[in-house]
């Protein structure tokens, strides 16, 4: 059983490199605490330099997945399948810590503060600090109403990024993701690709806004 195998093993396992949006992408799949806890940890250590950093967040299937993103690194929690191999129904607390850093804000996609997970019939929410989705932030920057509906990739069109959305080979995902510990290459890369693009495009949009606030000082 892979409970029993020794962390660094797990850890070194959890590791997918994934190539998406022409970047290569250390991509960590946790389906243990302790490998998400030092997930989290790999996440922090990337943004400590940043005083305002912001994190691609996105919510699978009621919490199948929980995913992050920061620069190039995304750390995928199969969170369902956690609590049930650990016979828990709160969130532990260091992701709750992490989701309440006054520091960070978090950017998913549409209705992402609306996303909750259920398990055993308990149902609850993830509980952010600061947390906007990618289509407010970008019509609020740009000034553009019509953004708050749009598409991701009409948003990407907008900003001038281009990330091409992975097509998995049987034309078709697994209904639940929390049933297998093991995820594929292309699973993953699906899986990805809303917090990737979240986080791309309010990285765009906030540069922008950033060097034009410049320009006028």
């Amino acid at each position: 059983m892979s409970e029993r195998l020794p962390l660094p093993w797990l850890l070194q396992m959890s590791i997918y490199n994934v190539k998406i949006g022409g970047e290569n992408v250390i991509t960590r799949v946790a389906d243990r605490e302790a490998t998400m806890s030092h997930g989290i940890s790999e996440l922090r250590h990337d943004m400590k330099a940043d005083p305002n950093p912001i994190v691609g967040i996105d919510v699978v299937n009621s919490g199948d997945l929980l995913l992050f993103y920061v620069k190039k690194r995304c750390l995928i929690i199969q969170y369902n399948r956690i609590l049930g191999l650990n016979d828990k129904y709160q969130v532990p607390s260091f992701l709750a810590s992490f989701l309440q850093d006054k520091n960070i804000t978090f950017v998913g996609p549409r209705h992402i503060n609306n996303k909750s997970f259920t398990w055993s019939g308990v149902y609850q929410k993830f509980d952010f600090k600061t947390v906007v989705d990618v289509g407010y932030l970008s019509a609020q920057i740009r000034k553009k109403p019509r953004l708050l509906t749009s598409t991701l990739e009409e948003l990407m069109l907008e900003v001038d990024v281009e990330i091409m959305r992975p097509i998995i080979g049987n034309g078709s995902l697994r209904h639940k993701w929390e049933s297998s510990a093991v995820l594929s290459e292309e699973e993953v890369k699906v899986a990805m690709y809303e917090v990737y693009s979240c986080y791309q495009i309010a990285t765009k949009v906030i540069e922008v806004m950033q060097t034009g606030a410049t320009a006028r000082g």
